[in-house]
């Protein structure tokens, strides 16, 4: 499954939190092409300008280096994730379906990619300063999306001492941290359901 996964994130809704042109859209998604295609630290911004139909001034006439196209394609990937989650969870009711897709958009397509194209870790979690600040950005929007939808139970965590920004922190925390220490997918997906299942208790789910 070449690029399979990471070019999902290329295809998802067209939705971004900061309002783009319609030329900064397709440079970004040729810096995903081309980031899938050779990994981060292999591509260059002639690989990307050349798979954008632009040149090279073009390019650095919107961004100086790869570091800045970086940050904007992972800032463009989280908000088609968070796009992509809210688009499912219309019409899906039950916490722990939506956990479920949760899990499957935000987690496992991540694992996927980086088990199939190593190369491609550094534009997920970010090599640089700037990406790591965009990193944290992302993390920050989909634990808020999770707090939104643990609100919904907030008098069942009341009652174990606990808020649903903080049981979101944990669960975004835990099962972020599990692409990366996953033996392989079977195990991953056991460590996401023994996560859920502590997470549906707190919820007084189970």
């Amino acid at each position: 499954r070449h690029r399979q996964d990471l070019v999902f994130y290329k295809h998802t809704i067209n939705v971004n939190m900061y309002i783009m042109n319609e030329r900064e859209t397709k440079i970004l998604d040729a810096a995903i092409d081309v980031f899938a295609r050779y990994g981060v630290r292999k591509a260059t911004m002639g690989d990307i300008a050349e798979q954008a139909g632009i040149s090279r001034p073009t390019l650095y006439a919107r961004y100086a280096n790869k570091d800045e196209i970086m940050v904007a394609a992972m800032q463009l990937i989280s908000e088609r994730v968070i796009a992509a989650v809210t688009e499912a969870w219309e019409g899906v009711e039950p916490i722990g379906q939506r956990l479920d897709i949760f899990l499957d958009i935000a987690i496992v397509r991540f694992f996927d990619q980086i088990q199939q194209m190593p190369d491609a870790s550094d534009l997920l979690t970010g090599q640089s300063e700037g990406a790591r600040a965009s990193q944290a950005i992302a993390e920050e929007s989909k634990i808020k999306l999770l707090a939104r939808l643990f609100d919904t139970r907030s008098d069942q965590l009341a009652a174990k001492g606990v808020t649903p920004i903080e049981l979101a922190e944990l669960f975004y925390a835990s099962s972020s941290s599990f692409k990366f220490t996953a033996r392989d997918a079977v195990h991953l997906r056991k460590l996401l359901a023994t996560l859920k299942r502590s997470a549906m208790v707190m919820l007084g789910e189970e």
